[in-house]
This record gives structure tokens, C-alpha cells and sequence, in this order.
């Protein structure tokens, strides 16, 4: 199961889905939220700062390129050919019209 949510976490590169990563956490932190109101704990400290710490800890793991938000562009290595032009010779006859 562990593994089956690794893969879930990572783009066919290998890397970690930034935006994945950045919406788990999200609602890991929701989670959190749910879990204690539903045990009646009030937590005293502001969500809207732990939120904002986040965030910039996954803004920083993103410019680091521990957590990539796009793909690599490559460009293509074959190229399909169109069928060959035929080219046809025209004598030049500019100088027989003067």
C-alpha cells in the first residue's frame, strides 16, 4: 500500500508531483482540523499561519526541484518524411524572348 501511494506521489520521471504533494498537504492539514473538532480540542494557534508555513515550505522544495510542477519537453527523435518532391528541370528561356 505504501508503494502503490509513492507512485500516486510521483510523475513518470521519477520526481515528486508538486502538485500533488501540495494538495495532500492541504488536506492533511483539513484532516487535522476535522480530527480535533470532532474530539472537542481547540487549538489555539492560527491555521491561516501554519497554512502560510506550509506553503512556503513547498514553494522552497519546488525551487529546489525536490518537488516538480511540470514535465520535461523533449523534442521528438524521429521524423516521418513526407514522400520525396519530384523536381523538374525548365530551360531558361528569358533570352530567346528579346
Amino acid at each position: 500500500m505504501l508503494q502503490k501511494i509513492n507512485n500516486a506521489l510521483k510523475n513518470p520521471d521519477g520526481s515528486y508531483s508538486g502538485k500533488v504533494v501540495a494538495g495532500l498537504v492541504s488536506l492533511l492539514i483539513v484532516l487535522v482540523q476535522q480530527v480535533f473538532a470532532v474530539f472537542g480540542i481547540k487549538f489555539s494557534g492560527d491555521w491561516n499561519a501554519i497554512v502560510a508555513v506550509v506553503n512556503t515550505v513547498l514553494t522552497i522544495l519546488g525551487a529546489l526541484g525536490v518537488l516538480s510542477g511540470g514535465g520535461v519537453v523533449e523534442a521528438p527523435t524521429t521524423v516521418k518524411l513526407e514522400d520525396p518532391v519530384k523536381v523538374t528541370q525548365v530551360p531558361d528561356t528569358t533570352e530567346q524572348l528579346k
